[in-house]
C-alpha cells in the first residue's frame, strides 16, 4: 500500500479526542491516540462468506475465525481519510470523516466524528465498529478504579451506547502527552450495545447478538446494515478550567450530544457537501505551488485545528485554546498561535482573536508583573496563569510545584498571587518574541477584517509590548525565541526583523484607531529595518546574530509578515537573495533552520517559501516535506522538528503549528 502519511486521522475534534492510524494497513495495528497510547477499536464486515477485519489489530481478533478484509486504497482529504477493502467477493468504502470546517463555530465545536460506509457484492451485509473502554482514561494514570459505566439511550432513528469512568476525574490530567480521565464517549448507529469482550468473541465466532455486559472489559457496539453512517462523540462535561471558572465545550453550551448525534446521523449528507465544496476549494488554489503543497496542506489541516478547544469565556466571547502537544502541554501558548496563525486567518479571523483573549486577561493581572506579553497561561486544560519559566529553585518560596517527566503538571491557580510572589525566572521568558508576535496577530486579524476593537480594548498593554520592542528588539540580549529548543541567542537577527515587524504592526493598529503616534513608530520601524538590511548587505546573505559573518545563516521567517501585512519594510530584493541562499543548503527533507543543527522546522520553511515571489523556489522548498511525509521513519502525526538528512523525528507532534503551512494560500488571498 502506497503511503500517504506518516500517521492518518481517523477520529480528530480536540486534545482530548483524537485518534490516529499510524501504520499504512487500516487493520495493520490499534488505533492510537495523537501521542501514541494503543486505544483498540475494531471495524467488522459480516457477509454471507464470513466476517472480515477492516479496522483494528487483525491480529487481536484472528482467534475467532476472523479474515483479514484486503486492503486496495487509501486516500486522504482535508476532512476524510478514505479507504476501500476487498472482503471475499465484497468491497466495502469507509470514510472517516471528522467535520472541522473553521467558517462554521458550531459545527468545529460540535463533538462528534463519524463514519460513512458502503458495502457493494454482498446479497447480505452487516457493518460493525466495537469500542474498547481504554478510550474512557489514560493507561498510566494511577485511577483506584477503572472500571466503567454505560447504557444504551433508544432515539429516533437511531441507537446510541455510552461508556465513562465510574468515578470521574474532571481537569485532573494537566500535562503533556496525556488524555482525559473524565467525559463520556458514545457510539451511534442502528443499533447500539454496551458488551464486554465475551460478548464480542460470541459475535465473531458465532454471530451472537444477545451481547453479555457483565465482563469487566467492556466495548460499545453499533451494528448496522449494507450502507450508512457511524457516529462517535465525546462529551467531557468539564472542557477547561478558565481561571476558576468551569467551561463546557461551545456546542455543548446550547444542545445536548444527543443533538451532535442526531445532526451527524440526519444531516450527515449535507455536511458532506460543505466538506468536499472546501475540500475542492483548497486542491484548486493549491495547484498555484506545485502537485505537493495539497499533500502538505491535507496532512496540516486537521490536525492543526483539533490541537484546540473552542468555548466561550463569561461574556461569550469566543476562545480558542491550544494544546501544545508534545512539547510542554501549555495551554494558549502565544509562539504556538503566531506559526498556527495563516491557516485561521484565511477562514475565520474570530479564532486568532480567541487564541489572543486568555493572554490580554492574565497579561493584566498583578502576578505578571513585566512589560512584555505571556507566554501562555497554564497547563491544558486549565487556565491558571503562566507556567513556562516558573521558578522551582527548591527555596522557601518556590518548593517543587511544577513539572513531571519534563511537562508541565499544575493546576494551581498562579493568576491569583499577590504582585509581591515573583514567581517567574525572566532568562526563562522569551520578551521580545511574545510582544511581537501579539502585535502581529492583532494587526493581522484588523488587516482581514477591518475590526479594531480587540486593539481598541487592549490599547495600555499594546503601547507597552511596541514600547518594550523599541527599547529592546533591535538588537536583542541573550533570550530564547520561539524555537526554544535551539536554546538561548544573543543578537538573534531573525528576532530583530520580528521586532522590527512587530513594531510596524503596531503603527497600522494606530492608524486603525486613529492615533496620531502611527507615524512615529513606522518611522522607527524604518529605521530598525534599514540597520538589519545595511549590516545584512555587508554579506552574501543574512547571518545568525549581528555578531556572526556569512559562515553563518539562519531561516528569516519573520519576513513574512512584512508582505502580508503591506508594511513595505524590507524590499523584494532582500527576501529573494535570502530564499536564493536557503536553495543552497537545501537537503532532501529541507533547509536547516540555522548553521548550528541539520533540523529544520516544516511550518518554518512554509514561511520562508512564501517570502519569494518565483513559484520555482517556494516550489523546492515545499517538495522536501512532501518527501518527508511519505518517508520519514517516525511514524507519529505530522512532526514539525525534524532531521532534513534522516528526516527523523526531533521532536514535537500533532501540533497546531502545522497551521503555518497554509500561509502561501493567504500571500496568494491577499
Amino acid at each position: 500500500m502506497e503511503r500517504k502519511l506518516p500517521a492518518y486521522p481517523l477520529f480528530v475534534k480536540d486534545p482530548n479526542f483524537s485518534l490516529w492510524a499510524m501504520c499504512d494497513e487500516l487493520n495493520g495495528a490499534d488505533i492510537k491516540t495523537w501521542y501514541g497510547e494503543e486505544k483498540p477499536v475494531y471495524g467488522f464486515l459480516k457477509t454471507e462468506e464470513g466476517t472480515f477485519c477492516f479496522l483494528g489489530n487483525y491480529d487481536s481478533v484472528k482467534a475467532y475465525g476472523v479474515s483479514k478484509a484486503e486492503q486496495v486504497s487509501l486516500e486522504v482529504t482535508s476532512f476524510t481519510t478514505d479507504y476501500i477493502f476487498k472482503a471475499g467477493k465484497a468491497e466495502i468504502k469507509v470514510s472517516f470523516v471528522s467535520p472541522l470546517l473553521l467558517t462554521d463555530v458550531q459545527m468545529l465545536s460540535m463533538p462528534v466524528c463519524y463514519i460513512n460506509y458502503s458495502v457493494t457484492g454482498a446479497k447480505s451485509a452487516e457493518v460493525s465498529i466495537f469500542l474498547n473502554q481504554k478510550i474512557c482514561y489514560n493507561a498510566k494514570s494511577a485511577l483506584p478504579d477503572k472500571s466503567v459505566r454505560g447504557g444504551v439511550v433508544n432515539k429516533d432513528g437511531y441507537e446510541a451506547a455510552f461508556f465513562g469512568l465510574k468515578r470521574q476525574y474532571y481537569l485532573s490530567n494537566n500535562f503533556d502527552g496525556t488524555g482525559a480521565d473524565w467525559g463520556y464517549f458514545y457510539l451511534a448507529g442502528n443499533k447500539a450495545f454496551v458488551c464486554d469482550a465475551g460478548g464480542l468473541a460470541a459475535y465473531l465466532s458465532a454471530g451472537n447478538k444477545e451481547f453479555s455486559h457483565l465482563g469487566e472489559e467492556k466495548y460499545l457496539a453499533a451494528l448496522c446494515g449494507k450502507s450508512g453512517r457511524i457516529a462517535i462523540a465525546y462529551d467531557d462535561i468539564v472542557a477547561i478550567d478558565y481561571f476558576g471558572s468551569f467551561k463546557k465545550t461551545a456546542y455543548l453550551e446550547t444542545h445536548t450530544i444527543y443533538d451532535a448525534l442526531g445532526e451527524v446521523i440526519f444531516g450527515g449528507d449535507k455536511i458532506d457537501e460543505r466538506l468536499a465544496e472546501f475540500d475542492k476549494d483548497l486542491k484548486k488554489k493549491a495547484q498555484e505551488f506545485g502537485p505537493d503543497y495539497y499533500a502538505v496542506l491535507t496532512a496540516a489541516l486537521r490536525q492543526s485545528i483539533a490541537a484546540h478547544k473552542l468555548v466561550y469565556d463569561d461574556d461569550k466571547n469566543l476562545l480558542f485554546l491550544s494544546k501544545e502537544c508534545f512539547s510542554n502541554g501549555c495551554i494558549a501558548t502565544v509562539d504556538i498561535s503566531y506559526p498556527s496563525m495563516p491557516l485561521f486567518l484565511l477562514y475565520n479571523t474570530e479564532l486568532v482573536k480567541g487564541m489572543m483573549r486568555p493572554i490580554f486577561k492574565f497579561a493584566k493581572m498583578p502576578v505578571w508583573k513585566f512589560a512584555f506579553a505571556p507566554h501562555d497561561v497554564g497547563t491544558y486544560p486549565a487556565c491558571c496563569g503562566q507556567v513556562y519559566g516558573l521558578k522551582c529553585d527548591g527555596g522557601k518560596n518556590h518548593v517543587d510545584y511544577m513539572k513531571r517527566d519534563g511537562a508541565y503538571e499544575t493546576h494551581m491557580p498562579y493568576y491569583l498571587l499577590p504582585e509581591n510572589f515573583e514567581p517567574y525566572d525572566f532568562n526563562m521568558q522569551m520578551p521580545v518574541e511574545e510582544c511581537a508576535n501579539m502585535l502581529i496577530m492583532l494587526a493581522a486579524c484588523y488587516c482581514y477584517d477591518g475590526d479594531i476593537s480587540l486593539f481598541n480594548a487592549h490599547k495600555d498593554l499594546c503601547a507597552n509590548w511596541a514600547n518594550y520592542l523599541v527599547e529592546y528588539g533591535l538588537k536583542p540580549e541573550n533570550q530564547l525565541c520561539t524555537d526554544d529548543f535551539a536554546g538561548h541567542l544573543k543578537n538573534n537577527l531573525n528576532l530583530s526583523i520580528k521586532a522590527t515587524v512587530g513594531i510596524g504592526a503596531y503603527a497600522n493598529l494606530l492608524i486603525g484607531a486613529g492615533d496620531k503616534n502611527a507615524d512615529k513608530f513606522y518611522d522607527l520601524a524604518q529605521k530598525f529595518a534599514k540597520e538589519i538590511i545595511d549590516f545584512s548587505n555587508k554579506f552574501a546573505h543574512s547571518p545568525i546574530t549581528w555578531d556572526c559573518g556569512e559562515e553563518s545563516f539562519s531561516l528569516k521567517y519573520n519576513l513574512a509578515f512584512d508582505g502580508i501585512l503591506g508594511l513595505k519594510l524590507f524590499p523584494q530584493e532582500f527576501k529573494e537573495r535570502e530564499v536564493s541562499f536557503y536553495l543552497e543548503k537545501l537537503e532532501k527533507y529541507g533547509v536547516p533552520l540555522d548553521n548550528r543543527k541539520s533540523y529544520t522546522k516544516s511550518d518554518w520553511l512554509c514561511w520562508v517559501a512564501s517570502l519569494t515571489e518565483d513559484n520555482k523556489k517556494a516550489q523546492k522548498i515545499i517538495a522536501p516535506i512532501a518527501e518527508f511525509l511519505i518517508s520519514s521513519p517516525s511514524r507519529v502525526p505530522f512532526c514539525d522538528w525534524y532531521d532534513t538528512v534522516s528526516g527523523a523525528q526531533c521532536g514535537f507532534q500533532a501540533r497546531s503549528v502545522q497551521g503555518g503551512c497554509f500561509i502561501l494560500l493567504l500571500k496568494q488571498n491577499g
